[in-house]
């Protein structure tokens, strides 16, 4: 069966949606997630949003994040600006009902992960940087028809999107940018869509 992939991208113009474009991960958007229900999406500047597939029933929902902003070493821990981002996190997914929550095994997504989980009554579950493929596989067999957030790095985050969705849309995250937002929708049919958002507040280049 051949499926329909289609990008969304909001781009700097109001909230245009683009179907089937490259990405723009280096022109940052204006307007930033406030909340999100188990419909829509709701901006900050007022404006609202379909979710991928709203109004379908058994839509798996893959809302996939970087960590938020980070010390120095080997495997820091946040900074105030990263823990408040995390909080910020935590409040866009308030009204939204959550069936997991994934993290790598490092410091900085384990406590970006940690207060969604938390305000959820879920543990954060491990997963293997290294091997994308096979989590993806496991994220879509699993978690059918669910709700589910992953947070990984500047790499492997637009590396699982495109896991996913088999198609090799999203280049890495520039290292200095934690507000990208990514949601990857299937519904039952298998047709797929990615929404590339920003949330909190926005690195402009």
């Amino acid at each position: 069966m051949l499926h329909c992939f289609r990008l969304n991208i909001f781009l700097l113009i109001g909230l245009g949606l683009a179907a089937c474009t490259p990405p723009l991960l280096r022109q940052p958007h204006p307007v930033s997630i406030q909340s999100i229900t188990s419909e829509q999406i709701q901006f900050n500047n007022g404006q609202t949003a379909p979710l991928p597939f709203a109004g379908q029933e058994h839509v798996t929902r893959i809302f996939l994040v970087r960590h938020a902003e980070k010390g120095y070493g080997s495997d820091p821990n946040l900074t105030f600006q990263g823990v408040r981002r995390s909080h910020l996190l935590a409040d866009i997914f308030k009204e939204l009902p959550m069936d997991a929550v994934y993290a790598t095994q490092y410091k900085r997504t384990q406590e970006t992960a940690l207060p969604v989980a938390q305000g959820k009554g879920l543990p954060v579950e491990g997963y293997k940087p290294d091997d994308l493929a096979t989590f993806s596989a496991r994220l879509r067999r699993k978690h059918r028809g669910q709700s589910v957030l992953v947070v990984g790095h500047s790499n492997t985050t637009p590396e699982l999107v495109n896991w996913l969705v088999a198609s090799g849309v999203l280049e890495n995250i520039d290292e200095r940018d934690y507000s990208n937002f990514y949601i990857v929708g299937i519904n039952e049919q298998g047709d797929k869509e990615v929404l590339q958002l920003k949330y909190g507040e926005i690195w402009v280049e």
